[in-house]
């Protein structure tokens, strides 16, 4: 586990619980916060449209992509990329958010239900996240390799105990 997700986590609540900008963690993170084990390799989470304004001039100095729509990798939404402390974070504008499917190329709507968040302890920070059930459906919309890994070892954590 890398000591600058953790450093990255401890700012970024902080500056969205402050600002009172409510939000979901997504993506690899919430995986392995669900029980995966892939290595972290950047924080991706959601917030309302309108609270960008919000924080995005307390984050001017860590922006490495500028908020704006991108079409890429199967995504279609508004985010921006920042780097904290060598920590990519990617903060996506929930709204209008799309995902492709890898079978079909066909475009889903991508629904964040900021109200069915779980709070989950991920190394002594409490963090809302997607849960478990509407991960592994968007990951299985996307079907990259990192998301059948993810969706593998999500589904193998989440079986009923059979005694």
């Amino acid at each position: 586990m890398s000591e600058k997700v953790i450093v990255a986590l401890k700012w970024l609540k902080g500056l969205l619980e402050t600002e009172g900008v409510e939000y979901q963690i997504v993506g690899g993170l919430a995986a392995t916060i669900h029980g995966g084990s892939r290595e972290i390799a950047d924080i991706d989470l959601y917030i309302h449209n309108v609270d960008a304004s919000k924080i995005l001039e307390q984050v001017s100095q860590f922006i490495s992509k500028p908020l704006t729509h991108y079409a890429e990798y199967g995504w279609d939404l508004e985010y921006f990329q920042l780097v904290y402390q060598n920590q990519k974070i990617e903060i996506g504008l929930s709204q209008h958010t799309k995902i492709q499917s890898a079978l079909d190329g066909s475009w889903y709507q991508l629904e964040i239900h900021y109200s069915e968040s779980v709070i989950k302890d991920y190394k002594g920070v409490e963090l809302p996240v997607i849960p478990v059930h509407h991960l592994v459906d968007y990951k299985r919309i996307l079907g990259r390799e990192v998301d059948l890994i993810d969706i593998q070892e999500l589904t193998l954590n989440s079986a009923p105990c059979r005694h």
